[in-house]
């Protein structure tokens, strides 16, 4: 009962839209102050012990690395390398802009970033190549959810801290859904270019993609560095974000010469204005987990479900159900550190591996970021385009199809994200 008047604040707090860290935090003293065995220091213990982790740090170290890279002109690059490559064919442009969102995605892991640095030069060549603005904004909208789900991704980052699992094997794992989702994305694109006779200008097919490639070379190589250092063993994820911010800065700074010392005041800044409510998060969501715990709510929930379903393919259709809703409504990182003591222990007798469950969980609220009400991905747009949310919305009605359809593959195909991983051993 004490777990359902705290659970039922949080949601009262969302409601009442009082910053979700406070909410959590409140919501993990509650039932101490209502006579569970829990009080305030252990809620604080909590807190420290969960921000005092190594795979954390590799949070604000990706986002640092992601505005410099932004600020540094590498997304402008690589979205001109995609342009050449793809832009071409008919439709091609539209692929190009999915194409480039995944390789953003692969050096920010944010989504709203990810919208806001390709959308903001996608979406106005986009249309004055014939697309409609509606189609444009939809698709960079829901393109942008590569951003967590290509790896490095923040939300991976924050499960594989929740559920004590390989940080690295999630990146890994994330390669095949990343895969599969972009490649439905840029079919939509394609379709929809032949369909409505998108022209092509003479722009994509005067840069050859050689030279494209050259000029976006420094660009291109840092996903590859990264996450190739990952999977050779090279680095840890927390050494790669380090060495990621490092070689972002060098690069825009000594060969792009396009930030200087004076603008990484700027990036710091922003930086930090990001980071500080992830880790407030990360800390009081941790603690409310803890209490959840301790209050014995998973072990609930898995002899609910264990008495009600018996089917392992049944159970994960009502999962993804449940964490597509919150991910409608609640912010993903919250979700994230909440759901996973919860869940996590229901899906271990049926035989769910940590690493599938949370690349599931990761696509579903990836998802969220594309649906209202809360979608930070259709604010974004909306502020780029000044579209409303309503007409957004009935643009992302095929996109948000196909992310669907990639989750269920994701969902039931656990060779897509268990593969890679079990080759590293």
């Amino acid at each position: 009962m004490l777990a359902i008047y705290s659970l039922g604040f949080f949601l009262l707090v969302l409601l009442l839209s009082i910053p979700v860290a406070f909410g959590l935090g409140f919501a993990a003293l509650l039932p101490g102050w209502l006579g569970a065995p829990t009080n305030p220091g252990q809620v604080v213990r909590s807190v420290v012990t969960a921000l005092d982790s190594f795979p954390l740090l590799a949070v604000p170290l990706f986002i640092l690395a992601g505005e410099i890279m932004t600020q540094g002109g590498l997304a402008k690059r690589l979205f001109s390398f995609a342009d050449a490559v793809f832009g071409r064919f008919r439709g091609g442009l539209a692929m190009s802009t999915v194409a480039a969102c995944m390789l953003f995605g692969a050096i920010s892991g944010s989504s709203p970033a990810t919208v806001a640095a390709i959308g903001s030069m996608a979406v106005p060549l986009l249309v004055h190549r014939g697309y409609d603005l509606r189609f444009a904004t939809a698709l960079v909208t829901a393109a942008g959810t590569l951003g967590v789900i290509v790896p490095p991704s923040i939300p991976m980052i924050i499960y594989g801290m929740s559920a004590q699992v390989s940080v690295s094997a999630l990146f890994i794992g994330g390669i095949g859904p990343a895969l599969v989702i972009g490649g439905l994305l840029m079919g939509y694109a394609h379709f929809y270019g032949r369909k409505h006779a998108a022209r092509i200008t003479s722009d994509a097919g005067r840069v050859s993609a050689l030279k494209a490639f050259r000029d976006s070379f420094w660009a291109l190589i840092a996903p590859v560095f990264v996450l190739g250092g990952i999977y050779a063993g090279a680095f840890t994820p927390t050494e790669a974000a380090a060495i990621a911010c490092v070689y972002g800065a060098v690069v825009a700074m000594v060969i792009f010469r396009e930030l200087t010392f004076r603008d990484m005041g700027r990036v710091l800044v922003n930086t930090g204005l990001t980071i500080a409510p992830i880790l407030i998060i990360a800390g009081t969501g941790a603690a409310l987990g803890r209490v959840l715990t301790l209050l014995q709510v998973p072990a609930a929930i898995g002899d609910f479900i264990g008495g009600a379903i018996d089917d392992r393919l049944i159970l994960l259709l009502l999962i993804n159900i449940i964490l597509l809703g919150v991910g409608m409504v609640m912010e993903t990182l919250s979700a994230i550190i909440v759901l996973t003591p919860i869940l996590l222990p229901v899906l271990a007798p049926y035989g769910v591996d940590p690493v599938h469950f949370g690349l599931i969980m990761v696509v579903n609220l990836a998802i969220g970021f594309a649906t209202p009400p809360v979608g930070v991905n259709i604010y974004v747009a909306s502020g780029i385009t000044k579209l409303s949310v309503i007409q957004i919305c009935r643009g992302l009605v095929v996109p948000i199809a196909l992310l669907i359809v990639g989750l269920m593959v994701v969902t039931y195909w656990p060779g897509l994200t268990l593969w890679l991983p079990s080759l590293g051993g």
